[in-house]
């Protein structure tokens, strides 16, 4: 079977393939089951309508509220922990009561530098034992772990209010509790509209952030080695991660985030960024356009929903962007690593670690990009652990094992009806379509005669090596590109006995794909299975014994 070339083929299979997207999606409005949750005098607040209105930094209201006298609140805010936290606009810090305290930032007067006490929901007083906060967002969690979202704190105080749920679909979800008890091991993280607005794509191209919000917490978890996230549209589990660095076996003592990007370091001082979000990586193909092609010659969308429906601007070129390594800071440093976002554009960050030199404290800080650290003192007592920065890299001495799933498949026939490239063209959100469902409507693949192996597989990881064996056994080295694929209801832990569904790519090295010609095999497989070019749309079901490639 060939195919689909004309346009009526591919109304027909579009609906087709729309029947299955919707089979996944209308049950997913049902009322979620009932549970054991939060607090539950805020069942709803404006956080969960996004975007909500623009940055303003608005004091109007402030001076109703009481001013603190207590002796817990801290003379300058320069890091974000679990006790403080700041944005352009205002300062917070959580006494070991659990009372909430803000003042301004930057003060304009004498008053401004008093701290004043944040009234809170009649169930959340005293309740609260950790803050944090990016953008127009504030999460409390109480003692039990669950999360709480403060809306618009870079508005007015009178527009402040809070929310208990968290889930989806749509921030409905009846609430979430962080994955793990570990102090310093997770932030929340806020990309919105109006502050951050954008972010870069693997080839450095701007895209919008879109309409809504990238709202997720990150966080360390078991080892350190393991990153979930819960964002409050999806699920309530932790089966969501952004797969750590090196492999995803890089274990993190702390953790930080803000504008979607994650800040990890390790017990020696070596220390990793990487911006991440469920919508930029290449998961979500409802609201958001993925090509694995370069978009060369393409300008970017002014907005999301041009750069949803206009083919002729770029789409978010994939894979989304890896780790990158940070410069080891020259120095006496903690465990209390900090990321904020310095304006509007993407990856205008700053990274703060503090610590200690020439016996003063304060902090060390750079630029998301800068080569060298620069340290301010405070004179501040140190709020994070003492680590044992080494001078040199030792990362590797703080790996988890590798995954144990080695796994293998039949790449599909390229007479098949429906592959990943299909998938792309048509435009239907096919991160939703699992491959085993198109079997299971009659859309099977015959084997192409190639296969697919890859050892060790993580699918939290981003790209990994693997390897296609040829009908005669040759061996052509390649990389696997996976995301998660989106899922409505609760899933599993890595990989388990029901199938994962992922998308991703097969892509041929850049240095092998250049010198094809002097491999008379890899030259084959590309001008036949690749279609002549470097990189080839695929989606994947995988389970701890199986895999099965689109």
């Amino acid at each position: 079977m060939t195919r689909p070339r004309n346009r009526l083929s591919r109304i027909r299979l579009a609906t087709a393939l729309s029947g299955i997207v919707m089979t996944i999606v209308l049950p997913l409005s049902g009322a979620p089951a009932a549970h054991a949750g939060p607090a539950s005098c805020v069942p709803f607040g404006t956080a969960q309508i996004p975007p909500g209105v623009p940055s303003t930094g608005d004091r109007t209201g402030l001076t109703t509220f009481a001013e603190y006298t207590g002796k817990q609140a801290p003379s300058r805010v320069d890091l974000r922990t679990e006790k403080t936290q700041f944005n352009r606009f205002w300062e917070f810090a959580l006494t070991d009561a659990g009372t909430l305290v803000t003042r301004p930032r930057p003060p304009r007067s004498a008053a401004d530098s008093r701290w004043r006490t944040v009234p809170l929901p009649s169930c959340l007083r005293g309740r609260l034992v950790a803050i944090s906060l990016d953008d127009d967002e504030l999460v409390g969690v109480d003692r039990e772990g669950w999360i709480y979202t403060m809306d618009n704190v870079t508005q007015s105080p009178l527009l402040w209010n809070w929310t208990s749920a968290w889930g989806a679909m749509l921030w409905t979800g009846p609430g979430r509790k962080l994955p793990d008890d570990r102090r310093g091991g997770w932030a929340l993280s806020v990309t919105s509209p109006s502050d951050n607005r954008a972010y870069l794509d693997i080839a450095g191209r701007v895209h919008p952030s879109g309409q809504a919000k990238m709202t997720m917490i990150p966080a360390l978890t078991g080892d350190g080695s393991r990153i979930t996230y819960a964002d409050p549209w999806l699920p309530n589990d932790d089966s969501y991660e952004i797969g750590s660095p090196l492999g995803g076996r890089f274990q993190s003592v702390a953790l930080s985030a803000a504008g979607s990007t994650t800040f990890v370091v390790n017990r020696y001082g070596d220390m990793f960024t990487r911006t991440f979000d469920f919508d930029s990586s290449g998961s979500d193909s409802v609201f958001f356009r993925y090509s694995w092609d370069p978009q060369t010659g393409k300008p970017s969308a002014t907005n999301l929903t041009v750069e949803a429906f206009d083919r002729s601007t770029a789409a978010v070129q994939l894979p989304a962007p890896d780790w990158t390594r940070q410069p080891k800071i020259p120095g006496e440093i903690t465990s209390a690593i900090t990321v904020i976002s310095t304006g509007p554009g993407p990856e205008k960050r700053e990274l703060r670690v503090e610590g200690r030199s020439n016996g003063r404290t304060g902090f060390w800080h750079k630029d998301l990009h800068a080569s060298t650290w620069t340290f301010t003192p405070t004179g501040s007592t140190l709020q994070g652990r003492l680590l044992e920065n080494s001078p040199g890299d030792r990362s590797a001495e703080t790996l988890a094992p590798e995954k144990p799933w080695n796994l293998s498949a039949s790449l599909p026939s390229r007479s098949a009806l429906v592959d990943g490239q299909t998938l792309i063209d048509i435009g239907i959100p096919y991160s939703v379509i699992d491959p085993r469902m198109l079997d299971e409507v009659g859309l099977t693949a015959a084997p192409s005669g190639y296969r697919l192996s890859v050892s060790s597989f993580d699918p939290a990881v981003t790209t990994r090596p693997a390897t296609v064996t040829t009908p005669d056994g040759h061996r052509i080295p390649v990389l696997l590109h996976t995301a998660d694929g989106m899922r409505m209801t609760p899933g599993h832990v890595g990989l388990t006995r029901t199938p994962r569904h992922l998308v991703g790519a097969v892509e041929i090295p850049r240095e092998a794909f250049a010198n094809r010609d002097r491999d008379p095999e890899l030259r084959r497989f590309v001008d036949t299975w690749m279609r002549g070019k470097s990189i080839a749309p695929i989606t994947l079901s995988a389970t701890t014994t199986d895999l099965v490639v689109r």
